[in-house]
């Protein structure tokens, strides 16, 4: 056997071996064919069967561990060194976190155990340990955290004779035949479970229903958890008796661990859809960044979850939304159709066209005939048919391309006015979309539109050095307002300031809603002088405008501060000066006006 010492003759020899065995020369043949010849070990270039016997010894009892044999799976089935990378990574920084202290949460435990409860016997404290297992098995974090709770709810009940130490209870055949028994009545219990007798009736039956309406209510997404409240509000009423009350005490400290798990994971539950909401906003603006009359909707359902949730609010921007999305399905309609009648303008221009062209073709067919029969002719009566017909050609041609230039003429009026309506109907696309740049309760602009709003007349002032003044205005008493009349009443009064200050501004003012009862007030081409004197007008103005909340009459008032935009000087900064001389109008007694 010859012997080959260098790679290129190993390769060659290689080809020309799977040549003479008639192999495919496949990049694992040629391997195979090259280790042969060198004499060295053939190793594949991913090792799937090595992997795949790894991948089914994986344990695959947690989530965890399913999702990572999974993903190692699927990295072994395509052959990817960078997935198996991926894959290895993650459950390496999975079982890097930081570890939770159990050494002593479980001493805690086990000293619980033992300890006498008042409230607690040692079934119970099993019973309770158990289900906080069940419920957290596999998340360490949220385990700690729960069994930790566990515990500060024993500590909160053990008994008066026990909180100098930890001990465990006197063995039954170690006490005394002799020990006094305890004195009758509730000052035998421990003080955790005195409850003092004669509770009326009503207020028995408020706590039930408390438990059936208002907790239960909240509850409506964990029917075993609402049965377990109903059920415990129906013990209430009427009010248990001395010797229930232990037991009544240990199933209210359980369904009280019950009720927080269940908030942690509604909690969760929320920032998740939130988050998700978040996600697919962007995602959608991202997709349609040309599509001007979609930004609208998005600006305000970005900013209905960007804040704490309201129902009110989240039931205003859902009608304003259909409002604006009926109307916008309307022009969307009319857009489609003006499009389509574009699209039929437009071949029927070509199919003009094509008969233009077809024409010609025709008269250039009959030239050419005319042209044969002239040079053939052979006295001058032939011409003179020849040219009778080479006129008649002509004036059918001249025809044809008479009524062709009038059809494209009218033809492109037609497509002239099309464009004008389309141009006509996007533009109300885009003006019906900027509605909802507004605050849905008041009307006013919302903080994307007063920040949009401000950033322009900023541009324009400084373009034309002409002055900017801003009026912070905030309502004076309103809380006051929303505790006596109601939250209704309060917005109510919102909408009548809005109303009432909007119907007082220059058309080139701007009313924005900056945040809860205060308002921002944009006056262009107005000096600190005059903007003060502005916003006085406003605060006569409402003055003369009672208020109506339940047919009583009531005089709203606000406290304001003007500042004048400096050069360069950020709208944020100026805000934030009008809004100190705000709080200085406030306590200089409210209703009145500062300078910045």
């Amino acid at each position: 056997m010859a012997d080959f010492s260098t790679p290129s003759e190993i390769a060659r020899e290689s080809l020309k071996r799977l040549a003479m065995d008639r192999v495919a020369p496949t990049p694992d043949n040629y391997r195979a064919y090259y280790h042969r010849i060198a004499g060295t070990k053939s190793i594949d270039g991913f090792p799937d069967e090595a992997f795949r016997g790894i991948a089914s010894e994986l344990p695959k009892t947690s989530p965890a561990q399913q999702r990572f044999a999974r993903r190692f799976d699927e990295a072994i089935s395509s052959q990817s060194w960078p997935a198996v990378r991926a894959a290895l990574r993650e459950v390496s920084e999975a079982t890097g976190a930081p570890d939770v202290p159990w050494a002593p949460l479980i001493q805690q435990i086990i000293d619980h155990m033992d300890r006498h409860h008042a409230a607690f016997t040692k079934a119970r404290k099993k019973e309770s340990l158990k289900h906080v297992l069940d419920a957290s098995s596999t998340a360490a974090p949220i385990l700690h955290s729960r069994l930790s709770n566990l515990i500060k709810h024993w500590s909160s009940s053990a008994s008066d004779d026990d909180t100098a130490g930890i001990k465990p209870a006197e063995p039954a055949d170690q006490i005394p035949d002799t020990a006094p028994a305890p004195a009758p009545g509730p000052a035998s219990l421990p003080s955790s479970t005195v409850v003092h007798a004669g509770i009326p009736p009503e207020v028995s039956g408020a706590l039930d229903e408390l438990m059936r309406r208002g907790v239960g209510a909240l509850l409506a997404d964990a029917p075993e958890l609402q049965t377990c409240v109903t059920h415990f509000g129906a013990r209430l009423n009427p009010w248990p008796d001395h010797s229930a009350q232990p037991a009544l005490l240990t199933d209210l400290h359980e369904l009280i661990l019950k009720l927080e798990w269940s908030g942690e994971d509604l909690s969760g539950i929320r920032r998740a859809l939130i988050a998700l909401v978040q996600l697919l906003i962007d995602n959608i603006s991202k997709l349609v960044i040309d599509d001007k009359w979609l930004t609208g909707q998005l600006s305000v359902v970005s900013e209905a979850f960007a804040q704490p949730l309201d129902i009110r609010i989240l039931d205003e921007v859902e009608r304003r939304l259909r409002d604006v999305i009926d109307q916008q399905g309307r022009l969307k309609q009319e857009l489609t159709d003006a499009q389509f009648r574009l699209k039929q303008m437009l071949a029927g221009f070509v199919d003009r066209l094509a008969d233009m062209s077809e024409s010609a073709g025709s008269f250039h067919d009959n030239l050419e005939r005319s042209s044969i029969r002239i040079a053939e002719a052979k006295d001058i009566s032939e011409l003179s048919n020849v040219v009778e017909d080479m006129l008649r050609e002509t004036r059918v041609a001249q025809e044809d391309a008479r009524r062709s230039r009038d059809d494209l003429t009218s033809l492109q009026q037609q497509v002239e006015q099309a464009n004008v309506e389309i141009g006509k109907l996007q533009n109300e696309l885009h003006h019906t979309s900027e509605l909802v740049r507004h605050d849905p309760l008041t009307g006013a602009l919302n903080r994307k539109g007063l920040d949009e709003a401000l950033e322009r007349e900023i541009s324009r002032a400084r373009r034309r050095d002409v002055p900017l003044c801003v009026g912070l205005l905030d309502v004076d008493n309103f809380k006051r307002i929303n505790d006596t009349h109601g939250h209704h009443a309060g917005d109510a009064a919102l909408q009548h300031l809005a109303e009432v200050i909007r119907g007082n501004l220059r058309p080139q003012d701007s009313l924005g809603r900056y945040g809860g009862e205060e308002f921002v007030v944009i006056l262009p081409d107005t000096d600190v002088e005059h903007a003060v004197a502005a916003v006085t007008r406003l605060q006569r103005a409402l003055t003369t405008r009672y208020f109506l909340a339940e047919g009583q009459k009531l005089l709203i008032t606000f406290s304001a501060g003007v500042a004048r935009l400096e050069a360069d000087e950020a709208a944020a900064t100026a805000i934030d000066r009008a809004d100190k001389a705000m709080y200085r109008a406030k306590r200089a007694g409210k209703n009145r006006v500062m300078v910045a």
